[in-house]
């Protein structure tokens, strides 16, 4: 039986504990966040969708489901504006005896907000050095090739360019010391 959960209109990322627990089976609640709060030094978050499901257990809450979460960030080898979708599978336990990093604690107010456990997911789920294709080549491909010394020409005996900010360190020498 699909029972779907009215959202609170005070908080929409909530279910209600009392009415989970007496009616035992589960609850689906409908997920459209757009955030604006979210974000790490390179990305940011700008929506989250999907369906979660909530099943009550004994003293357990267990909330599961597929969110898609919507991000942008600039590009780490061109630096523009890149935007993605990534698929967030959740699957977390609340309990009123939680274990430190591995379960959520059920709160004492009957509310069980989703918003704590979504927003760590989310940061978690946040590109750190986002890329706008596999085959960017950046904003001088000639001067700075991008991908491994072995496909930049080094199997065919040429030496890749040299940075000239590091070209100074190539002419440091050190003398090894004989170990006794």
């Amino acid at each position: 039986m699909k029972v779907e959960e009215t959202p609170n209109p005070e908080n929409p990322l909530s279910f209600d504990l009392p009415k989970l627990l007496k009616r035992g089976g589960g609850a689906n609640l409908q997920i459209d966040w757009n955030l604006e709060e979210i974000s790490t030094t390179y990305s940011e978050a700008h929506q989250l969708g999907g369906e979660l499901r909530a099943e009550a257990s004994g003293d357990k809450v267990v909330v599961s489901g597929e969110l898609n979460l919507g991000w942008s960030g600039p590009c780490r080898r061109c630096l523009d504006t890149t935007d993605g979708v990534d698929t967030l599978a959740v699957s977390e336990i609340y309990e009123t005896d939680s274990t430190d990093g591995e379960t959520f604690e059920i709160p004492q107010n009957q509310i069980l907000d989703l918003r704590p456990m979504l927003q760590e997911l989310i940061l978690l789920a946040l590109p750190l050095t986002p890329l706008c294709s596999h085959d960017c080549r950046g904003p001088i491909p000639e001067e700075y090739p991008a991908g491994s010394p072995d496909t930049q020409g080094e199997e065919h005996g040429i030496d890749p360019p040299i940075d000239p900010r590091w070209e100074a360190l190539g002419a440091l020498t050190f003398e090894e010391k004989e170990s006794n």
